[in-house]
């Protein structure tokens, strides 16, 4: 996984003429877009002089802190409904706004967990004690979680059992750790890391489907315009793919 990420990250050309070297872009994004937007950030800014510097958090606190006047560029959320809350009060460019990538949700469980290969065809491993996911008010991970359990007909069984975790970081590394059972992560975190495995990916239609929508603020300069363009072309989606991330029908035309 990491030679082929590598591979990818070492072919980007970014034109140096996309952005002034004193500018700086400050992208606001979701907890499990950590690892693949800091290398996506890190390359560009080594090509093309372009200052990117990557907050992240889960989707509501990072939105939370752009309403109080968080000076981002540019915020990528982990659901529409965020980016809905700030479009609704004009704090995003509505112009700007697309989705940038998908994901897939899953439920992951320490490598010592003793789960056995006959449990990953069938929801009866969630039937457990404990359990750790996003909190569903505000962390999107736990949202889609919630209904995907509940359109199972567990969720009343386990939400008592429910640990919440402020992002979806936090819920992927209890569960590797062995405090909980497991944990409802998305793919994208699960295939980044080697102490847990997949027990259980959910079926598309028990969920929302996931998607990561992407605006500038209207503050952003044409630098930032010109990394939020990056992050679209197909040289920077092949990236997303490498770091777990499904690619959308919209995504990855080179701009």
């Amino acid at each position: 996984m990491i030679w082929r990420i590598a591979a990818v990250l070492l072919a980007l050309a970014v034109p140096l003429s996309v952005a002034n070297a004193a500018d700086r872009t400050l992208v606001f994004a979701a907890a499990s877009m950590k690892d693949a937007v800091e290398a996506l950030a890190q390359t560009y800014s080594e090509e093309s002089g372009h200052e990117i510097v990557v907050s992240v958090a889960s989707s509501g606190t990072l939105a939370r802190q752009i309403e109080a006047g968080a000076p981002a560029d540019i915020y990528i959320a982990a659901n529409p409904e965020w980016m809905d809350y700030l479009e609704e009060r004009d704090l995003i460019a509505s112009d700007s706004r697309e989705n940038l990538v998908g994901n897939t949700l899953v439920a992951v469980a320490s490598q010592h967990g003793g789960h056995t290969p006959e449990q990953v065809e069938t929801e009866a491993i969630l039937k457990t004690d404990r359990l750790a996911m996003g909190d569903p008010g505000h962390v999107p991970a736990g949202y889609y979680a919630r209904q995907a359990l509940m359109d199972l007909g567990l969720w009343d069984g386990l939400r008592t059992k429910a640990v919440y975790g402020e992002n979806v970081r936090v819920s992927l590394a209890l569960a590797a750790r062995g405090d909980v059972a497991y944990a409802v992560v998305y793919g994208s975190d699960a295939t980044m890391r080697d102490d847990v495995d997949i027990i259980y990916t959910f079926p598309a239609d028990t969920h929302d489907p996931i998607a990561y929508p992407a605006a500038l603020t209207p503050a952003a300069g044409d630098g930032s315009k010109a990394f939020l363009e990056f992050l679209f072309s197909e040289t920077a989606q092949e990236v997303f793919a490498s770091f777990g991330f499904s690619l959308l029908s919209n995504s990855g035309s080179d701009s």
